[in-house]
């Protein structure tokens, strides 16, 4: 009687755990049929799920009258459990192999179009890269130290003017590339970054394979494996060719453009005619030596020179002799000052004026006679002048910081009206302002 019952309770509990199972799958698969992800596999998943319901039932309708005392005979109840677990396992399956299949038609073609999409995107990244870099003179390149293996981009063989097809690149044909000049710096920097994990950043000359210089600027880094050894080297490398040719026809341009400005500054400076500074430089002259006068404690003597009856030359020779007669009168002077200091300049139309640096009236006075006798060994024709040859007034000046109160107006206007009294006295004289005197010349 109890081997009886315990039978009895095993099948109720054999029973009770394939209820159990299938509820768990019936939950699961009810489960994925709520899910977006399988709504495309249609009416077939309801089929599936209704067999799995039916036969939960049938189960759940034994075990109940199980429980109420009716129970089947042993062997129809085992054939009853074995074929509805042989239909819910031929049911799962068929489900299985139907799902599959519906996913890999509708999952395929979108694959494909992702697959598709991707490579197309990484070729337009590519091409875009290859066009930026032949665009921008920019290529890249890196050499692996475990296999001794030097990679060009496709920029740097345009730039060394091979191609891979016909050269094949290596550590030591790159370094022998640069000029003989640029080789050691080059080599130098890239072991540097091998050996110390520096960057480095060059410029050198570039001999391509025609015999062409270029000029590239590489920058480049250091890269490490997992133990912090250096695994590789990469480098950027520019063409700054055409760079380098603006910035030296730039500074060429400067260069012509600073000795224009030169000139140009002289002949804002220098009197076209003659050849001496013009008034303006003549002021700003007057104006230092005379600073350096009141700083040195010294005095400046100032001759104011013009051409006697030059209106009266233009009249009898016209304006070109007249043109002549100034650039040798001008020359004349300039031959007549001796020391380095000594400045000559144009004040205006026939008047030149000459500043005399450290010296007094005495001084000034013998440089004033000197110069009115190199303008008459000139012996230049002048039927208008008592002596019959050109000849010229002098007044002279001297600046006294003591007395002058560092104003050079009042040394110009001092050898003004001492030349002045030299032409209202007869011309051909030199007239000295102290007193006034004047000295007649032969």
């Amino acid at each position: 009687m109890e081997i009886i019952c315990a039978m009895t309770w095993q099948t109720g509990l054999a029973e009770l755990m394939r209820i159990l199972a299938m509820l768990c799958i019936g939950a699961g698969m009810a489960n994925l049929f709520h899910c977006r992800e399988t709504v495309f596999i249609g009416p077939a998943r309801w089929l599936v799920l209704g067999i799995l319901a039916a036969f939960l039932m049938l189960h759940c309708g034994i075990f109940l009258a199980w429980l109420a005392g009716f129970a089947l005979a042993p062997g129809p109840a085992d054939l009853l459990s074995g074929a509805s677990l042989l239909v819910i396992g031929i049911s799962q399956g068929w489900f299985l192999l139907h799902v599959k299949a519906r996913m890999r038609r509708a999952m395929g073609p979108s694959l494909k179009r992702r697959f598709d999409s991707a490579d197309a995107a990484l070729f337009e990244a590519k091409s875009s890269l290859e066009l930026a870099e032949e665009i921008a003179h920019v290529g890249y390149w890196r050499y692996d130290l475990n296999g001794k293996r030097l990679t060009w981009s496709d920029e740097i063989y345009r730039i060394h003017g091979v191609t891979k097809r016909d050269f094949t690149p290596s550590l030591e044909a790159a370094i022998s590339a640069y000029h003989k000049d640029d080789q050691a710096a080059f080599a130098r920097a890239f072991w540097n970054a091998v050996f110390c994990k520096t960057s480095f950043d060059i410029s050198a000359r570039l001999i391509r394979a025609g015999g062409e210089v270029r000029h590239v600027r590489s920058r480049g880094v250091s890269q490490v494996d997992a133990d912090g050894d250096v695994s590789s080297v990469f480098s950027v490398c520019i063409d700054i060719t055409e760079q380098q040719q603006v910035e030296a026809a730039l500074r060429r341009a400067n260069a012509l453009a600073e000795k224009a400005n030169q000139v140009l500054h002289a002949m804002a400076l220098v009197d076209s005619l003659t050849a001496l500074p013009n008034r303006r430089q003549f002021g700003a002259a007057l104006v230092a030596e005379c600073r350096r006068a009141a700083r040195a404690g010294t005095r400046l003597g100032m001759i104011m020179i013009d051409l006697d009856h030059f209106k009266g030359y233009n009249d009898l020779f016209g304006h070109p002799a007249g043109d002549d007669c100034l650039r040798n009168v001008a020359s004349a002077i300039r031959g007549a000052l001796l020391r380095p200091g000594d400045f000559a300049a144009r004040y205006g139309g026939e008047e030149l004026a000459v500043l005399l640096p450290a010296t007094d009236f005495t001084g000034a006075e013998m440089v004033a006679g000197q110069i009115a006798q190199a303008v008459r060994a000139l012996r230049l024709p002048h039927p208008a002048t008592p002596a019959g040859i050109v000849t010229v007034s002098c007044g002279v000046a001297v600046y006294d910081p003591e007395t002058d109160a560092h104003d050079p107006v009042k040394l110009v206007s001092r050898a003004d009206q001492a030349l002045y009294r030299a032409k209202l006295g007869g011309r051909n004289r030199i007239v000295c302002e102290s007193a006034f005197s004047a000295e007649v010349l032969p």
